[in-house]
């Protein structure tokens, strides 16, 4: 059985609009326990995962610019404590 077209650019698209919602709505999406649309689809299709994480990691670095104290609330945990 064939599998439908599957437009991995609308996808990708789709995926960058949601993770900058997450952006907009305040959450830190370099934190590990968060799972952006980037990440999900770029498990998902491997064949646009470079894409996806390239774009999520220009917008880690967008609102690491933009927001430093989500950077600043990493930097002042003591790591020897764990």
């Amino acid at each position: 059985m064939l599998e439908p077209f599957i437009d991995l650019e609308a996808i990708f698209k789709l995926a960058v609009r949601e993770t900058e919602e997450l952006v907009k709505l305040g959450i830190d999406i370099s934190d590990p326990s968060v799972v952006t649309s980037l990440e999900w689809y770029a498990n998902k299709y491997p064949e646009i995962a470079e894409l996806c994480n390239n774009a999520l990691m220009e917008l880690i670095d967008k609102q690491a610019a933009t927001t430093p104290e989500l950077v600043a609330a990493y930097c002042d945990v003591d790591m020897d404590g764990f």
